[in-house]
């Protein structure tokens, strides 16, 4: 499978909030030296430990923070370092889904206004767009009668499933889901994954997966990348990571989960 979505020499740091007057502030590095690749309709995975970088990974890679040097690029256009108009062009193809339902849903808004939000900045009729957000619902098993209602209203799967149709509603190439199932009970999880392949084949999705739960890699990607302080350290299929880690952070990930 040749790539389509790719990262380049990411590197990002933290500032210190010390300062001196002499001196500048201290930086603390987060990501060094980040590349990664994924192809068309193929899932990566991304593991690591608490603090390895992921969340800061996936943000970087969503367009939500940007990199101290180096780029995000979808079929070849640099995202990271584009012009205006290139990022609003290619803003709608790149979306995100983040761990906490409930935290990431405005409750002051229905579920037509959650869902239609990122159509607004696209040239669509009010009819298109509540066509658009009717169809969304359906292809992730919410009723129509959903439209009105407020997140509190909805389990912490359904929440989920509403975020999941926020991010496919721009019809998008890749979706960054960062622990998308790490706040669901067990046999929830098994429903929302089960979800996310099947509008993997319908809709023709790339998948970046960030996970601490390496049953939920195992389960849904093709390859998968283990970062360790802020390194990539190992890379592969993911079957071949699982049967045959090569680096001592993944033999010691492996051990812990399994």
């Amino acid at each position: 499978m040749s790539s389509f979505f790719e990262a380049q020499g990411l590197n990002y740091s933290l500032r210190s909030q010390s300062r001196s007057f002499f001196q500048p502030r201290p930086t603390q590095p987060i990501l060094q030296n980040i590349n990664l690749h994924l192809a068309e309709r193929e899932t990566l995975g991304i593991i690591g430990s608490s603090g390895s970088g992921k969340s800061t990974l996936a943000r970087i890679l969503s367009g939500l923070l940007q990199p101290d040097n180096g780029h995000v690029s979808l079929r070849g256009e640099d995202f990271t370092n584009a012009t205006s108009d290139v990022r609003q062009k290619l803003r709608p193809e790149i979306q995100m889904i983040f761990q906490d339902p409930q935290g990431a849903l405005d409750p002051r808004q229905t579920v037509r206004e959650i869902v239609g939000e990122p159509l607004l900045p696209l040239s669509l009729t009010q009819e298109e767009r509540e066509q658009r957000i009717v169809n969304v619902l359906r292809d992730v098993a919410l009723p129509s009668n959903s439209l009105n209602r407020y997140p509190r209203a909805f389990s912490g799967g359904q929440r989920q499933r509403i975020a999941i149709a926020r991010a496919l509603i721009t019809k998008p190439s890749v979706i960054i889901a960062d622990e998308a199932v790490s706040a669901l009970d067990v046999s929830t999880q098994a429903i929302i994954l089960n979800l996310l392949l099947d509008l993997q084949e319908r809709y023709g999705l790339s998948y970046i997966f960030v996970s601490h739960d390496l049953a939920v890699i195992r389960h849904i990607s093709h390859r998968t990348a283990v970062l360790d302080a802020g390194h990539i350290v190992e890379t592969g299929p993911t079957a071949d990571i699982f049967s045959n880690p090569q680096h001592d952070t993944t033999r010691s990930l492996l051990a812990a989960n399994f």
